[in-house]
């Protein structure tokens, strides 16, 4: 049969299927004990139902090796570098290679060749974009000096982990309760990002020291390796570890968690970026709806197609809490998803 699981964005006007090779729907009630003086057996009633989907999604047409992990290096002083209106407010810098900015550094914004930088509200120094008040009348062109980073493989990595989880708050009220009979209700909670690299051993990366020192990194995961779907980061290094056997190569895991800084300038400390992408559109749903903290529809179709005789589908409203990136040098990337159900599901 052909199974299915599927999230829409646009309250099931249109459905995209996450590529993968498994999936799964979990529904459970919350046992109540109501055993009662003068019986052998004990009794439970059931309480209050949850429910979430599970399933995975490969980045097809890519081979494993040729996902990059990038760190930056040393920074460059660059001037009157050209800035492209992106929406609303928000500009971009124009060239590529300079999208990753310095935060110590300062950063002076130019609208028609005058300093404006009181004007900006916030900067995005993992992808180049400053954005202005909206109170503010942009005349163009705008033009910015600041400092950038090249980047470089961090390592000798042979495969990696990237997990980006969000703790779902159970917000269940009696109201709520009593009106969708007695199901789970939630909103979205705490994110976490870590990154877990692990391949051969490399002194030139000196793990040790960035560890010691407690050094903020910006790193870079580009799955493909050509720049079409990116995720960066502020991240610090939390442990590190190299072993190996007599006559064997050194390895190392490094283990990275994010790190957020205290700035109210700082707009981004993690992100994905898609352009142009191959990316599955289920995934890249999936991705935005955990970045953006917003719910999706989901729904899971063992039989492949809704509306079967009897039903043996769920369809329902979810919001991811995991959405989890694995990818390795002999190996494919390949996202691992879990959709925390909220509130009444439908059979479909």
């Amino acid at each position: 049969m052909a199974k299915v699981l599927q999230v829409s964005d646009d309250s099931g006007s249109n459905w995209f299927t996450l590529p993968g090779a498994e999936a799964a729907f979990n529904n459970s009630g919350d046992p109540i004990d109501d055993t009662i003086l003068g019986q052998t057996f004990s009794s439970a009633l059931t309480g209050l139902i949850g429910w979430s989907m599970t399933g995975t999604g490969l980045y097809k047409g890519f081979a494993g090796y040729l996902a990059k992990i990038l760190q930056v290096g040393s920074a460059t002083s660059q001037t009157g570098e050209a800035m492209t209106l992106v929406s609303g407010k928000t500009y971009q810098i124009n060239d590529t290679a300079k999208r990753i900015w310095d935060r110590s550094a300062t950063v002076t914004v130019y609208d028609n060749a005058v300093d404006h930088t009181a004007d900006v509200v916030d900067i995005d120094y993992l992808f180049g974009k400053v954005t202005f008040d909206a109170a503010y009348s942009v005349t163009g062109p705008v033009t910015i000096d600041v400092d950038t980073f090249a980047t470089s493989q961090l390592g000798k990595g042979k495969s990696f982990t990237l997990t980006q989880t969000m703790e779902p708050i159970d917000n269940t009220d009696y109201a709520t309760a009593q009106a969708n009979g007695g199901y789970k209700t939630f909103i979205a909670g705490l994110r976490t990002v870590a990154l877990e690299l692990s391949g051969i051993f490399d002194a030139t990366v000196n793990s040790k020291d960035d560890l010691k020192n407690r050094n903020e990194l910006i790193v870079e995961i580009d799955p493909v390796g050509t720049g079409e779907s990116i995720a960066r980061g502020f991240f610090r290094m939390i442990d590190t570890g190299q072993s190996g056997a007599v006559g064997a190569l050194e390895e190392e895991t490094i283990n990275l968690a994010l790190n957020v800084p205290a700035d109210d300038l700082i707009s981004t400390v993690f992100a994905w970026q898609h352009n142009n992408t191959t990316l599955p559109t289920a995934v890249e749903k999936v991705l935005t709806a955990w970045e953006t903290e917003t719910s999706l529809d989901g729904r899971y179709l063992p039989s492949g197609t809704p509306g079967q005789t009897p039903l043996d589908g769920a369809s329902g409203e979810v919001w991811v809490s995991d959405v989890t990136l694995t990818g390795s040098l002999t190996g494919m990337n390949e996202f691992n998803a879990t959709l925390q159900g909220s509130g009444t599901i439908t059979e479909v």
